[in-house]
């Protein structure tokens, strides 16, 4: 079974509680682009939190640039090929697979 990982094993990794949050559910996107608005709705954490970690992310090129929605604010990214992108893909995959498992 796949446990949650905890936020103080996301502090200890990380540095930050919320990162392994942020990152599995971009991971859950498999390459689609995203936005930080649509990472918080995602992971129900406040844009107040979500956004300076998607910058951590972009600084550290596990994320890039997409371009600007024209007429919008929104700033859409990638991820960047990266071995804890293939981590937290896993890990979404299983945690996604559990849920499927415990509504049946």
């Amino acid at each position: 079974m796949v446990e949650p990982i905890a936020p103080e094993d996301s502090r200890l990794v990380f540095g930050n509680s919320h990162m392994v949050t942020v990152m599995v559910a971009i991971a859950s996107r498999q390459g689609d682009t995203f936005s930080s608005k649509l990472i918080a709705d995602a992971t129900h954490l406040s844009p107040g939190i979500v956004h300076p970690l998607i910058q951590k992310l972009l600084r550290a090129k596990f994320i890039e640039f997409v371009e600007r929605v024209p007429g919008e604010r929104t700033i859409l990214y990638r991820v960047r090929a990266n071995p804890w992108w293939e981590a937290a893909g896993r890990y979404a995959a299983d945690r996604s697979g559990l849920v499927e498992s415990k509504a049946s």
